[in-house]
């Protein structure tokens, strides 16, 4: 009997801190949860630039809707038109094109459609907002 506790007791006096093998494992799981971490990391800053893109854009669309409203409905137009505010042209916004179309008489006479189109990364993304005026 007394022999087996002096026994354990010797192993348990032998182990003298961790192996290699416990701190390579422990640096593999640390390891683990460091990349998925940075993995989050980069489609939350992805997703963070979509999102301020986004916001721009609608911005644009709504601006142009906003200074449509305040100078009214045309009667003067007969056939539809577009105005193309290409890339590089929309003050301070570079990265945006813009494009305005006016239907007349449409969905019925004596009503215009205004629909505004916002496209970025050369055509790939766009937004398209519409309003309808009434003489």
């Amino acid at each position: 009997m007394m022999s087996s506790r002096r026994s354990s007791r010797k192993t348990i006096g032998n182990n003298q801190g961790i192996s290699l093998l416990e701190v390579l494992v422990a640096m593999m799981l640390v390891s683990i949860v460091v990349l998925g971490i940075a993995g989050f990391s980069t489609v939350a800053i992805k997703g963070s630039a979509l999102s301020r893109k986004m916001t721009k854009v609608v911005t644009l669309a709504q601006d142009s809707l906003e200074e449509i409203r305040r100078v009214g409905y045309r009667p003067a137009l007969s056939d539809e038109r577009s105005q193309v505010e290409p890339y590089g042209s929309i003050p301070g916004e570079p990265l945006f094109e813009r494009i305005v179309t006016t239907k007349p008489n449409t969905p019925a006479p004596g009503l215009q459609t205004i629909t505004v189109k916002v496209a970025w990364d050369s055509d790939r993304h766009a937004i398209s907002l519409a309003t309808i005026l009434a003489e």
